[in-house]
């Protein structure tokens, strides 16, 4: 088990590659500054947290980006795993570039 203290005040825990503990964790975090609680598994959290080093934002200005362009039936929880998903689909075709600038304003 390796745990991460990173600077966007959310404690991580990294699990190994292909890790997938379906142990919900909850945190809370500010989206568009209201305070609330988000529960994921741990390789969602870890990667929220990678995304939001390599667009040099913290993980609550990647939630208040992705809870935006949240449906309205839809949950943020069910929003931030779809986001993820296209995100890190979008870098494995070789986009390597910031994505949330342009899915911010999209």
């Amino acid at each position: 088990m390796n745990i991460i203290n990173d600077t966007n005040d959310i404690t991580v825990y990294e699990p190994h590659d292909l890790e997938v503990d379906g142990q919900l964790i909850s945190h809370n975090v500010w989206v568009e500054g209201h305070r609330t609680s988000v529960r994921l598994e741990a390789v969602m959290w870890q990667a929220l947290h990678e995304i939001a080093e390599r667009e040099s934002m913290t993980i609550h200005q990647v939630i208040s980006v992705v809870s935006r362009r949240q449906h309205q039936n839809a949950s943020l929880t069910a929003t931030i795993r779809a986001f993820l998903v296209a995100y890190f689909r979008a870098v494995s075709r070789g986009n390597n570039q910031a994505l949330l600038k342009e899915f911010n304003h999209v």
